[in-house]
C-alpha cells in the first residue's frame, strides 16, 4: 500500500460519487434491486419476474435478464397494475448518504444483493477476460481510478462502503440478500425479497419461479443482443484462483479500505 494508491482511490471515489445521481431516479418506482456485479443479479431478477408474471397474470420474462418486467432506469414500465421495480448496480451517491437529505427525498424499498468480493472478482474476470486482456493477478490489483475494468476490487469497496453507510441511515428500507444465502435457500430468500418489495406472492408462484430458473433453462433465454457470459456454469471453488500474492493483496486491501464487510471474513481462505 502507498500514499499514491490511497490518494487515487479516495480522489476517484469522490469524483465518481459526487456526481452520480442515478439512484435518485428510483424514487418514481415501487421498489428497487441494487446489486454488485456478478452477484446473481440475472438469477434473482428472473425468479422474481417469473413469480410476478404468474401472480399478476402477465407474460413471463422474454430473456434471462428480465428487463421487460424488472428493468433499469431507461426501461419503460411495461405492464400497468404490476409493481414497478427497477434494477441497477448503482453506488449510493454521497448526497444521499446524508440523514437529512435521505429523510427529505426518501427511498423506496430496496433489495441489496451482495456477494463475497473474491468470488465476484473471479466471475467478472471469466466473463470479460478476452476484453480485459490481462492476467488474473493484474486484474485482481484493479484500477483505483475506475477506468480499466467495469468492476474490480476498488469498485466493490466503493459499492459496499456506500451501501453499508446508507443501510445504517435507511433502517428497514434496505433488505440485504447475500448470494451465498440465495444459493442455499432460494425459496426462502426470494419470498423474503418479495415481501420487502410489498408483493404478496403465493408459495406456488415462488416455487414455480425457483423451479424454472435453473442455469440451463436460463441459458436458453439468453438475449442475443447482449454479450454472452451472464450464466456462469463453473462449479469450482473461486478462491482457488488466487495465488499467495493475490491473497495477500486482497486481504491487506480489504483491511485498509473496506468499511462494511457485511459478514464476510476476508482473512479466511
Amino acid at each position: 500500500m502507498s500514499i499514491v494508491e490511497s490518494s487515487r482511490f479516495y480522489y476517484h471515489r469522490l469524483r465518481h460519487e459526487s456526481g452520480n445521481f442515478s439512484l435518485l431516479k428510483t424514487r418514481d418506482c415501487d421498489g428497487a434491486i441494487v446489486s454488485m456485479h456478478q452477484a446473481g443479479t440475472h438469477w434473482l431478477k428472473f425468479m422474481l419476474a417469473s413469480a410476478m408474471a404468474d401472480h399478476y397474470g402477465v407474460p413471463g420474462p422474454a430473456y434471462n435478464h428480465a428487463n421487460d418486467i424488472i428493468g433499469g432506469n431507461k426501461d419503460p414500465r411495461r405492464y400497468a397494475g404490476v409493481p414497478y421495480i427497477k434494477s441497477s448496480h448503482s453506488i449510493a451517491p454521497l448526497l444521499l448518504r446524508n440523514a437529512a437529505v435521505l429523510q427529505r427525498v426518501g427511498l423506496p424499498p430496496c433489495v441489496l444483493l451482495i456477494r463475497d468480493i473474491r468470488a465476484s472478482l473471479v466471475s467478472n474476470f471469466r466473463k470479460w477476460q478476452s476484453r480485459y486482456g490481462v492476467s488474473f493477478s493484474e486484474y485482481v490489483r484493479g484500477d483505483p481510478s475506475g477506468h480499466r475494468f467495469n468492476s474490480d476490487i476498488w469498485w466493490c469497496f466503493r459499492f459496499l462502503n456506500a451501501w453499508g453507510h446508507l443501510v445504517d441511515l435507511a433502517g428497514g428500507r434496505v433488505h440485504i440478500v447475500r448470494y451465498e444465502d440465495l444459493r442455499a435457500r432460494p425459496r426462502v430468500e426470494l419470498a423474503a425479497a418479495a415481501r420487502h418489495l410489498r408483493m404478496p406472492l403465493s408459495d406456488a408462484c415462488v416455487d414455480a419461479a425457483v423451479n424454472g430458473a435453473g442455469k440451463r433453462a436460463m441459458a436458453k433465454r439468453a438475449d442475443p443482443a447482449r454479450p454472452p457470459g451472464a450464466i456462469n456454469f463453473a462449479e469450482d471453488d473461486p478462491l482457488a484462483t488466487f495465488d499467495a500474492t493475490d491473497r495477500d493483496f486482497v486481504q491487506t486491501r480489504c483491511t485498509r479500505y473496506l468499511r462494511y464487510a457485511f459478514g464476510y471474513d476476508y482473512a479466511a481462505w
